[in-house]
């Protein structure tokens, strides 16, 4: 354990101290805080929880720490924080893949995504690109469309798993465009564009800050971002719009939740803590670079993104007529 991490533990520990005479209630936080991720390290999840920590360890004065607990689609790590005691020191880094994606294309799934958690705080959006493998003879997304409908059931596409947004998103985007493509799913974003830069998927619709450095250093070719105006990242990109699907739109979220029954004077105090972190003019700029967003706002609001979100993608798996598996 490193010099800083040792002091952020000691300083744990001053607040019950100093609390003990004035209230019968422990000062929060008194012990280290885990922050606990469900998909693998090196995606978009992985790096915002460890900012988060990284900021958090300074605004609160103790030890904060990231865990990866990746695994059957993020069910792992989220099926964890859910049985863990619901007293704000156990945190997942919640998704739109956990919570509004998983819960309709997954049977049993062990939790229930709106019920078994309480939201902080909605942390940032991330922008999609689709993305090809450079050796296909193709430079623009009419020019994939096309070369995909002459040749169906013969293209890849890689994935984080079934019912993650990589799933969804290019289930989304062949049912718009009639293509058929075969499905290969992944552990995790860098495995899957890994895949892609060898040659193994010929297509990924994942998140530019996962794929930035496989963008930037060519192993793989943009087609599109999806959003509302080109991504700063990728100027000479159009967007899906320009590039002519107008109707095609996603912006999936990365956000902070605790156990159901976490006390309410610890979630806001959680919420206005990382919403001081995102007003961090480095904290915007480090964003800036990897191609994410800033959200923020109250827990409340963050409550009706995910309520609002679990229904879209349950119409969107219904309409698409995906079997949950």
């Amino acid at each position: 354990m490193s010099l800083g991490r040792v002091v952020g533990v000691l300083l744990c520990a001053l607040p019950l101290l100093c609390a003990a005479g004035q209230s019968g209630k422990a000062a929060y936080p008194s012990r280290p805080i885990r922050i606990v991720v469900p998909q693998t390290a090196g995606g978009a999840v992985d790096l915002v929880a460890r900012m988060l920590a990284d900021r958090l360890e300074t605004a609160l004065g103790c030890a904060v720490f990231v865990e990866d607990r990746p695994g059957a689609n993020g069910i792992i790590g989220t099926e964890a924080v859910k049985d863990a005691a619901p007293d704000g020191y156990t945190l997942l880094a919640a998704s739109s893949s956990t919570h509004a994606m998983a819960p309709h294309t997954m049977t049993q799934i062990p939790y229930d995504a709106l019920g078994d958690f309480v939201p902080i705080v909605n942390v940032a959006y991330t922008t999609k690109v689709v993305m090809v493998n450079p050796t296909l003879p193709v430079r623009t997304l009419a020019e994939f469309i096309a070369y995909a409908r002459a040749r169906p059931g013969v293209l890849n596409y890689g994935s984080t798993g079934r019912g993650s947004s990589t799933d969804l998103d290019v289930e989304l985007f062949a049912a718009d465009t009639q293509l058929k493509l075969v499905h290969v799913p992944y552990r995790g974003a860098p495995q899957a564009n890994n895949a892609l830069i060898n040659n193994e998927v010929q297509l990924v619709l994942g998140s530019l800050t996962a794929a930035l450095g496989a963008l930037q250093s060519g192993k793989v070719r943009a087609l599109a971002v999806v959003s509302d105006g080109r991504a700063p990242l990728l100027p000479d990109v159009p967007t899906m719009a320009e590039a002519g699907m107008p109707g095609f739109a996603i912006q999936t979220w990365i956000g902070l939740v605790a156990p159901a029954g976490t006390p309410s004077r610890i979630v806001d105090k959680l919420n206005r803590t990382v919403n001081g972190v995102l007003r961090e003019a480095a904290v915007r700029q480090w964003m800036d670079h990897l191609g994410l967003g800033v959200i923020g706002g109250s827990a409340t609001q963050f409550a009706r993104r995910m309520g609002d979100d679990y229904l879209l993608w349950g119409d969107v798996v219904r309409r698409l007529g995906m079997q949950p598996k």
